[in-house]
């Protein structure tokens, strides 16, 4: 409402809101996240952003020319005394190891395929910047795979180095006391990179 009365951005959602309105001739941002700069005297949002290769349809990150362009669109529209930082978000790559149980009746090894694609499925969407990552609906997932019996056990592993990103966390330190949420630092956004390899799993 505060955007529509003063066709300017006042909150952060608001400026995401205008990246995402950005014509898409000057470039396009993928996911975006604005939060207010803790660290400044000033009221300085540091809007995190990044893309998608139109090749690969993996994540990376946005272009200077791009960058440009999208503070060039912020400044017709923010505050007089915003003042708007743009940063890289960082990616982590994660991995998928999972152990099912086969229903009978079922080929196993066919019941494990199927399984692989519906997670494939479930993360073939980039998530918000900051978002956490549910463990429970990587079992719902399983769970809901035809063939599926029970769901044995599930790991998230960090992916880094070669083709991966170079960011980590250390899973132990930012994983809920029951396990099922992996928590993700506000500029941080997770990505399964290469389904095939990425997730792996066995069954009984």
């Amino acid at each position: 409402d505060s955007y529509a009365a003063q066709n300017r951005a006042v909150t952060e959602q608001d400026y995401v809101s205008l990246v995402y309105r950005m014509p898409a001739s000057f470039g396009a941002i993928k996911r975006c996240a604005a939060l207010q700069d803790l660290d400044s005297l000033k009221r300085n949002l540091n809007l995190y952003v990044i893309s998608q290769s139109t090749i690969s349809e993996k994540l990376m990150k946005t272009n200077n020319t791009t960058k440009q362009n999208l503070k060039n669109w912020i400044s017709q529209y923010k505050m007089i005394n915003d003042t708007v930082d743009i940063i890289d978000a960082k990616i982590l790559n994660i991995g998928i190891e999972f152990s099912i149980l086969s229903d009978t009746g079922h080929d196993k090894y066919s019941v494990l395929e199927r399984a692989k694609r519906e997670l494939t499925r479930r993360f073939s969407n980039p998530p918000d910047i900051g978002e956490f990552l549910y463990i429970t609906d990587i079992y719902t997932t399983l769970k809901d795979t035809k063939g599926v019996l029970d769901v044995i056990d599930v790991n998230v592993v960090i992916k880094s180095g070669n083709t991966y990103s170079n960011y980590t966390i250390d899973i132990n330190s930012n994983i809920s006391q029951d396990g099922r949420i992996l928590y993700m630092p506000e500029d941080v956004i997770y990505e399964l990179k290469y389904p095939a390899t990425d997730i792996k799993g066995s069954v009984k």
